[in-house]
């Protein structure tokens, strides 16, 4: 396939996440820089084939997805192609798109389909302005420092429009663009949402449930732990007890249901035990968190998981897992990633790399992150020095989307998760 997509939030003023759009990168952007983009001449779109290979589920949590069009699809029978619900699939069309009487046209048809549509402003409203009556959103494309004065401009002209900013990096300008009185952005893109705590920060004090959590997570860190120090713990937190038992009797092959938090324990195992408590733990961690942050632990997770092998770790995939699990638990904790380490107890490679952001881990970590974040020249450049395929790396990122996929929907047992 040669195609690295991934599904960027788009966040509303009050930091949940309303829909995502896609992002892309065809090949290695390295070695064809010099090259036209085939993704611009192509007939059929690939992030349409990537939704209906992956679904709305893994993509997006069935949100509704922003999916970019060139002037070639947009004169397609795409909406045959689309296998999710229209009302679902927002196209956003191109930026290079020369608005006419045809484009107009296939507005009003995809319109009339059930597809919303949106559109880049980016500083002349006559580029968008045939088209107001059907599109839906309006990306600003605009420097940050004009982009507070053209959203009430652009909300003016287009007054049933949603405006959406993009690019925003950081939680201060996010913050200043809600608090504006007369800003009419509704929808952000950006990274602002991964808010790590400065190192100044004070320490807050952990509430009793976050504090047995912590405690659950050392029980099962050492190799050996006991079982009933464990199922003792559990018990102190009914929904998670519940939690335990039920995937327990999922898992179980045998046709008598199991009775007790200690038969369940037995017959997990070790193993299981740990990685279940890590992904359930982090899990109820995160409530108090964006919702993406549980999200985007858990695809890290995986995705570190699955480059294990191509990062020549693959004897240490459970514990990249744990790292990309645990990377984002300065945010959960609101403490700084030092103190956060210091309640729990972690593998030295894994504290090497969340805490002092060195060793072969953080090497795979920063790859993920970059990865999130689209940079595609810098996933490119590792991926030349270590070889790795384009392909390589859409399989790893696309497995880590459909067991996400799967771990929310409970559609499958404890075994097939684990895979």
């Amino acid at each position: 396939m040669k195609l690295l997509i991934v599904p960027k939030p788009l966040f509303t003023d009050k930091m949940q996440v309303e829909a995502y759009y896609m992002a892309a990168q065809y090949g290695n952007a390295i070695l064809e820089s010099t090259k036209s983009n085939p993704l611009d001449r192509a007939m059929d779109s690939p992030f349409v084939d990537f939704m209906n290979e992956v679904g709305l589920d893994a993509l997006t949590q069935n949100k509704p997805v922003f999916i970019p069009i060139t002037q070639i699809q947009l004169f397609t029978d795409l909406e045959n192609k689309v296998k999710e619900n229209p009302e679902k699939v927002v196209l956003l069309l191109d930026d290079t798109i020369v608005i006419d009487a045809a484009v107009i046209e296939r507005c009003e048809h995809y319109k009339s389909r059930g597809f919303k549509l949106a559109a880049y402003y980016k500083g002349k409203f006559e580029d968008i302005s045939p088209i107001s009556s059907y599109v839906s959103y309006i990306f600003l494309k605009v420097p940050l420092t004009k982009l507070l004065e053209q959203s009430v401009l652009v909300k003016r002209e287009f007054p049933k429009a949603v405006i959406v900013a993009t690019d925003i990096s950081e939680k201060p300008i996010f913050d200043q663009i809600i608090m504006h009185r007369d800003s009419k952005v509704k929808l952000f893109d950006g990274a602002f949402y991964k808010v790590h705590i400065p190192s100044s920060a004070r320490q807050n004090t952990l509430s009793p449930l976050k504090a047995n959590y912590i405690q659950l997570l050392n029980v099962v860190s050492n190799d050996d732990f006991d079982f009933q120090t464990f199922t003792r713990t559990v018990q102190q937190d009914t929904a998670l007890a519940i939690q335990f038992m039920r995937l327990v009797n999922t898992a179980s092959k045998s046709r008598s249901e199991i009775k007790n938090l200690n038969q369940a324990a037995a017959m997990l195992g070790q193993k299981e035990i740990k990685k279940w408590v890590s992904t359930a733990v982090s899990n109820t961690l995160c409530v108090d968190s964006p919702s993406e942050i549980m999200r985007l632990s858990l695809l890290r997770a995986k995705f570190c998981e699955n480059l294990a092998v191509h990062f020549e770790l693959g004897l240490q995939q459970e514990n990249l897992f744990l790292m990309g699990l645990f990377s984002v638990l300065d945010v959960v904790l609101d403490m700084t990633i030092e103190e956060a380490f210091k309640l729990i107890f972690v593998p030295p490679p894994i504290h090497s790399a969340l805490v002092e952001q060195t060793g072969d881990f953080y090497s795979v970590l920063f790859f993920v992150q970059q990865y999130e974040m689209g940079h595609w020249k810098e996933i490119s450049r590792v991926a030349l020095v270590r070889n790795i395929s384009i392909d390589q790396i859409h399989t790893a990122y696309n497995d880590a989307l459909l067991w996400y996929s799967r771990l929310i929907n409970l559609t499958v047992d404890q075994e097939e998760l684990q895979k």
